[in-house]
């Protein structure tokens, strides 16, 4: 969406655009993953869920999580609720670095340390039955020390 493009004809766009892929992705038993993040479209878990909704293909598209990627308009907790879900990003974000530095500064905290309510997150999932994969989207694997404490971190989440 910008000035030329409103939200409106974003929407339709998209969705029909996706639509078309959706036969294909019937045949084939695959999911579209559908990633919506900080782009200001799909603003909130409600209208995610209808976006999906109306394809009327649960097992062939859905919403890829992003846990952080509400936190602008919401409670990560909130995020595309029901089974909606197809795959799970996990990252961390913190208001506070947000508004003390900047936007993007808020990406650069290790996990557990931003505004995620993990154990409510994990729950959410648990009561949708989420069984899909998780994926550290998230800073500090460039080490083998680094990657420990993500490792570290992730079995905390999951074990929240």
């Amino acid at each position: 969406m910008n000035k030329q493009v409103s939200y409106n004809d974003a929407y339709r766009r998209s969705h029909d655009e996706i639509a078309k892929a959706v036969p294909l992705a019937e045949e084939l038993g695959v999911k579209i993953a559908i990633e919506n993040v900080w782009n200001q479209f799909l603003l909130s878990p409600l209208e995610a869920a209808r976006y999906v909704d109306e394809f009327n293909s649960p097992g062939s598209a859905g919403i890829s999580m992003s846990a952080m990627s509400s936190l602008l308009a919401g409670r990560a907790v909130d995020s595309h609720p029901g089974q909606a879900h197809s795959k799970l990003h996990i990252k961390e974000y913190s208001r506070k670095k947000r508004d003390n530095e900047g936007l993007w500064k808020g990406f650069q905290v290790p996990f557990l340390e931003g505004d995620n309510d993990w154990p409510a997150i994990m729950k959410a999932l648990d009561d949708i039955g989420y069984n899909g994969w998780g994926i550290a989207e998230q800073g500090g694997g460039d080490t083998l020390e680094g990657l420990k404490d993500l490792s570290t971190r992730m079995t905390k989440i999951f074990a929240s």
